[in-house]
């Protein structure tokens, strides 16, 4: 079970992937050396490989957790609904920030 789910975070954020391994090509090959530029792509591509590995572990951690079933499910009472959707996204974010944050900052 854990397994297909990894398999499908993969996959939605393949583009993600494509466009790291495109900017890393830029950074190793077009970029000259000691440059703004240089710098720049790197940190670029640093965030998007972690916003890729942030996803994939939210979705590793966490299954179960859908914010587009949260949307879906009963409409009965909104308030209880809001509340769910709310915290979702919150833990979502704060596992995904303390990711990409500690990759763009080496820690």
């Amino acid at each position: 079970m854990r397994k297909h789910a990894i398999i499908r975070a993969f996959l939605t954020v393949k583009w993600l992937v494509v466009l790291a391994v495109v900017l890393y090509l830029l950074f190793a090959f077009v970029a000259p050396d000691r440059s703004t530029a240089k710098l720049a792509l790197y940190k670029l591509m640093l965030g998007i490989a972690a916003a890729v590995i942030g996803h994939i572990v939210v979705k590793a951690l966490y299954p179960y957790m859908s914010v587009s079933k949260l949307l879906e499910e009963d409409k009965h009472d909104e308030k209880a609904d809001a509340i769910k959707f709310v915290g979702a996204c919150i833990l979502r974010g704060t596992v995904m920030a303390a990711i990409i944050v500690g990759c763009l900052l080496g820690i």
